[in-house]
């Protein structure tokens, strides 16, 4: 197979000056290797089969012939075909030529061995070779006959002229058909191979073109998969957003509501003696006030209108203050176990709000559990949080990747499926009897207050895991300061909220204190008591949110009145709900519900801060007398 091979290469190899001319060189070649291997078999075959042919003259004629047929195939492999065309075609009618003038033109088989060179003129020559051919070819069979051929009869030489003349047009024919249809082979298969790489470009194009497509579906893909991603954030965000709203307004007519029961009780227990049988009661309704408002504190941290007591706290003691408490709220069968690094881990934290969110996901957890036994593990880490890390928690929008405080609560209790872990921070949503689920959308609201996330892992039968991230603090613990929760005074103040329970209690505390009070119902009322009679008045408690002038709006109009008036401003609202403009304008800020102590703290520092400055500017007032009197005396 490799011999063949080889020699269909040598073959194809035959030179030319154009293609039309290689496929006639490659022809040729083929006609003279073929005569010269029948040659070689003929000469074989004599040496072999004694009286098949003269051995010697089966030598000679391959020498001879073999010589002359080297000739012309010498100068096709170098590349002149022009020049090995001709001379194949002298050899071949070189040969017929001898044969026919030592035959005679009448031997059988004369105009047969004349059509062979003539043949391969049609076939390798243009046609004036081949008329030289045929010229010579009939000149060669005249010139035999006048050579002493005389035997033969006159009609056998014109016949052999006419039909070598007729062969000759024919094969003129033929050649130049022969000539035509390999060009036109030629062109078909340019074309053919044009349109190939056309084709190769084509599908290149094409490949190019599809992975591109497939580039850009797999990134369509993925920018799908994330904007999901976000949409399913966001949702999650309006969600919360639009039930913090709901709580928030929610927590601030509470407390309204609280102000009236709390401070009542308050006055209530005031006025009873302590041997009075209705004390014990009003102190129970004082208690459920304070843990009322402790309710409405966590559906203002869940809303994130909640701010906190924010001061360094080591997460490690926090847990070990709890850990007698915790254990006795949790079951029998439930081990509570502590996993607390050798180093302090320091966040900045209102403690009492860490307290209940360590309180909530440790009783969560032995809920988990149930009557079975298990195990509840409190962790607290330092850890290298990843940006996927984050992604993956519930809050703690915008937090960058770095270290952060872990508070981790884990359970071995039953889990929740996927179905369950996407509801747990729905306010009231609970797997457990009626009246519980704000626990876990506390601990959020929370954690999100405090500038941390939340991260919850569960599987069914393979139990919970809550991990807070939480900012590490650079601060250390600063003390702070005691109150005098028996002030007196006898400064009039005026009291301005819509609310006619808040006005109520909020005068009878203050008057508790030995102040004079005058109420208003709103904000215009206020405007124009204090512009009636405007040094009458030594302070105002303002509520923030009322319906026809807000608070800020009424601060503004009484600082137009009085500029040093000092306005302590009352909310159901955390303090840092203020904006930056009112703050320069009050002297104190109170939260509803209040406790007479809290009230009394801060009309006495305004109270004290008037004094103050009145004070200051009486100072001023008589140094600027003495001043001008000096100059009148030395005037004088």
């Amino acid at each position: 197979m490799a011999a063949l091979d080889a020699a269909r290469l040598w073959l194809s190899a035959a030179r030319g000056r154009d293609a039309v001319e290689r496929r006639q060189a490659v022809l040729l070649q083929s006609i003279l290797i073929a005569l010269l291997a029948i040659l070689v078999v003929e000469t074989s075959v004599s040496l072999v089969l004694p009286g098949f042919s003269n051995p010697r003259s089966a030598i000679l004629a391959l020498v001879l012939l073999g010589g002359l047929f080297a000739v012309p195939l010498a100068l096709l492999r170098i590349g002149h075909f022009p020049l090995a065309a001709a001379a194949t075609v002298t050899v071949f009618e070189f040969i017929v030529v001898v044969l026919v003038l030592a035959a005679g033109p009448g031997y059988p088989g004369t105009g047969v061995a004349f059509a062979i060179p003539m043949t391969i003129a049609a076939l390798v020559l243009r046609r004036p070779g081949l008329v030289i051919t045929t010229v010579v070819s009939i000149g060669a069979i005249a010139a035999s006959w006048l050579g002493g051929h005389e035997d033969v009869a006159p009609s056998t030489l014109v016949n052999l002229g006419v039909t070598l003349g007729v062969l000759g047009l024919v094969l003129d024919r033929f050649g130049v058909s022969l000539r035509d249809a390999l060009a036109g082979e030629l062109r078909h298969h340019r074309e053919l191979e044009a349109t190939r790489e056309e084709l190769v470009e084509r599908a290149a194009e094409l490949t190019a073109t599809n992975d591109r497509l497939t580039r850009e579906m797999t990134e369509r893909a993925a920018a799908e998969e994330a904007r999901r991603a976000i949409e399913a954030k966001v949702l999650e965000v309006q969600k919360l957003e639009s039930l913090g709203v709901l709580a928030g307004g929610i927590a601030h007519d509470f407390n309204n509501l609280l102000v009236a029961i709390m401070g009542n009780a308050s006055l209530a227990l005031l006025d009873l003696p302590e041997d009075s049988p209705a004390r014990s009661s009003i102190l129970d309704v004082e208690i459920a006030s304070r843990r009322a408002g402790e309710l409405a504190r966590q559906m203002l941290a869940y809303s994130g209108r909640s701010r906190f007591r924010i001061e360094p706290v080591e997460l490690s003691d926090l847990v070990r203050e709890l850990l007698t408490l915790l254990q006795v709220s949790i079951g029998k069968g439930v081990i509570l176990k502590l996993e607390l690094p050798g180093e302090p881990i320091v966040i900045d934290a209102d403690a009492a709000q860490l307290r209940q969110v360590v309180m909530n996901l440790v009783i969560n957890a032995a809920d988990a559990i149930g009557d079975r036994s298990g195990t509840v593990t409190i962790r607290i880490a330092r850890i290298e949080a990843t940006e996927e890390f984050l992604a993956d928690g519930h809050g703690g929008a915008g937090l960058e990747p770095g270290p952060f405080a872990a508070l981790e609560v884990a359970d071995t209790g039953i889990g929740m499926d996927p179905a369950t872990k996407a509801r747990i921070f729905d306010p009231f949503f609970t797997t457990k009897f009626t009246g519980r689920g704000l626990g876990l959308a506390a601990v959020l609201g929370i954690v999100r207050g405090h500038g941390g996330s939340l991260r919850v892992d569960s599987e069914i039968g393979r139990g919970s895991t809550f991990r807070i991230l939480l900012p590490l603090s650079a601060f250390s613990p600063v003390p702070g300061g005691g109150e005098d929760a028996q002030w007196r005074s006898e400064a009039t103040i005026l009291v301005v909220d819509d609310d006619p329970m808040v006005r109520s209690v909020a005068r009878r505390l203050l008057e508790s204190f030995g102040l004079t009070v005058h109420v208003a119902s709103d904000g215009p009322e206020a405007i124009r008591r204090v512009a009636g009679a405007p040094d009458e008045i030594d302070a105002v408690l303002l509520d923030m949110t009322m319906p026809e002038m807000s608070g800020p709006e009424v601060l503004a109009r009484l600082a137009e009145i009085r500029s040093d008036l000092p306005v302590v401003l009352m909310s159901g609202y955390h303090e840092d709900e203020l904006s930056s403009d009112v703050r320069p304008g009050i002297s104190g800020f109170v939260q509803k519900p209040f406790t007479p102590a809290d009230l009394a703290s801060r009309m006495r520092v305004a109270l004290d801060d008037d004094g103050r400055r009145r004070a200051d500017a009486r100072g001023r007032a008589v140094a600027t007398v003495s001043e001008a009197g000096g100059d009148g005396a030395r005037g004088t």
